[in-house]
């Protein structure tokens, strides 16, 4: 009988022991369920903060970006204003000179161009400033004055005729001829209008840059020509188109 009992109490702490441990085990591997668990939580936590400050950077750098682009639009919105101002006022001065077809003010996008065909500003083979040209130029002058925002280029351009006899002493070529008259509307800019030089540069073009073929003396006249090129600000050579185009008419 107390072989029985004993056997029955080794077989109910055997049967005890094989509970405690099965429960024990499951608790374990639900514990190291849980720890994994735990790990993988905390690195997408990790991944997320990571994600989070990129968004934060990135947000940021559109928020800057956003406050300069519209800093740059209020910027052009007055530049172009200035410009409208600017031809508004060519227009109204050189009326009667635009009526002549001495003058021709036009604007292309952003950029603004005066015209003043050669025989207006300058004898013919010479450089110096006739005193119905210095008249055009007083007008045009007292306008970029008070331009600002500007890059102001003078350009000089000729036909193709070459310069021959005592001329050619002064002028071998058209290049020099070109290069002498823009710099001589340069130097009544700057000292006669007070125009700021910092924003002013000549430019030779010479006969090649032509307005019309020179097959004829209407055309040849076109391209004996001054340009006065208003770009923008830090422009060293404002990029004008040559000619007139049809979405932008002469005026």
């Amino acid at each position: 009988m107390a072989k029985w009992i004993i056997g029955l109490l080794v077989l109910l702490l055997v049967a005890c022991g094989a509970l405690g441990y099965w429960l024990f085990g499951n608790q374990q591997r639900d514990l190291e369920a849980l720890q994994d668990q735990l790990v993988v939580a905390r690195q997408d936590a990790a991944e997320y903060r990571r994600r989070a400050a990129d968004l934060d950077v990135i947000r940021a750098r559109l928020v800057q970006a956003s406050a300069e682009l519209t800093e740059e639009v209020e910027k052009k919105e007055s530049e172009l204003v200035r410009l409208h101002s600017a031809q508004d006022e060519l227009l109204s001065e050189l009326e009667q000179e635009i009526a002549d077809k001495q003058v021709q003010v036009e604007r292309v996008r952003d950029q603004l161009r005066v015209e003043m065909v050669d025989e207006v500003l300058f004898d013919s083979g010479e450089s110096a400033l006739k005193p119905a040209g210095i008249a055009i130029l007083r007008k045009v002058g007292g306008v970029l004055e008070k331009t600002e925002g500007r890059s102001i280029q003078v350009q000089g351009h000729t036909d193709n005729v070459p310069i021959r006899g005592a001329l050619a002493q002064r002028f071998p070529t058209n290049w020099e001829l070109s290069a002498a008259r823009a710099t001589n509307v340069v130097r009544f800019l700057q000292d006669e209008a007070r125009v700021d030089p910092s924003t002013l540069s000549a430019v030779a073009r010479s006969e090649y840059r032509p307005r019309s073929p020179n097959e004829t003396e209407a055309g040849r006249r076109q391209n004996r020509r001054i340009e006065i090129l208003l770009g923008p600000e830090g422009s060293a050579s404002p990029r004008l188109v040559d000619a007139p185009g049809a979405d932008s008419p002469a005026l």
